[in-house]
């Protein structure tokens, strides 16, 4: 059996987020993870088709941040000189908050940056949301997927009918729950959730 994550979906969620708080549509910047990594391509395939489905987008420029705080920054920073107002950044996690650092340093204005559900970015969004209200959303995959893993196990061991392929859910985190988030997510750690037996009831009753 095998547990995986829609990475397209993910990727094209952050889109539909956009279409709904900029209806109005405007430039992206696209932030990848590492070149040449499945994830990464499939995230991307994500984004590029949420921009066809929603194509008052455009994305006006691509770098790598291989998933890391410090390199997206240095990427962003280099490539942003060139770029003409960015109305949004989409991601792939681990580079919201350099991404907003480089943004600040240019002494550009900061756009919507979809976030990766790190403890620095999260923290980051909580203090602009306190200080102008800042809105945006943050999705990434929970490390507790382990926690389904193990319950999908005991249902198969249990004689329960279970798909070979089944699909895990992506956590979102939204401008209503970012608090409750950041408050249960360790400095230098990721937001996370541990998965019940109900859980994983519903994704294999979603499969079928």
């Amino acid at each position: 059996w095998r547990i995986a994550v829609d990475f397209k979906e993910m990727g094209r969620s952050q889109v539909e987020y956009l279409s709904k708080k900029i209806p109005a549509g405007g430039n992206l910047l696209e932030i990848r993870g590492l070149a040449g990594v499945f994830v990464d391509d499939e995230i991307s395939a994500g984004i590029h088709a949420g921009v066809t489905q929603f194509p008052q987008f455009k994305i006006v420029g691509s770098v790598h941040g291989d998933w890391a705080q410090d390199v997206a920054q240095k990427a962003v920073a280099g490539v942003l000189p060139s770029l003409p107002d960015v109305a949004a950044v989409v991601t792939q996690g681990g580079d919201g908050y350099g991404a907003a650092e480089a943004f600040a340093a240019a002494k550009r204005p900061i756009p919507t940056i979809v976030m990766g559900n790190r403890q620095d970015e999260l923290k980051w969004w909580k203090e602009q949301k306190d200080a102008n209200g800042y809105e945006t959303m943050s999705v990434s995959i929970a490390p507790g997927v382990s926690t389904l893993a193990f319950w999908v196990a005991q249902q198969i061991l249990d004689g329960k009918d279970v798909k070979k392929d089944l699909v895990v859910p992506f956590l979102s985190i939204s401008q209503d729950t970012l608090e409750t988030n950041l408050a249960s997510t360790q400095e230098g750690g990721v937001a996370n959730v541990e998965y019940s037996q109900a859980d994983a009831e519903k994704v294999i009753a979603t499969a079928k």
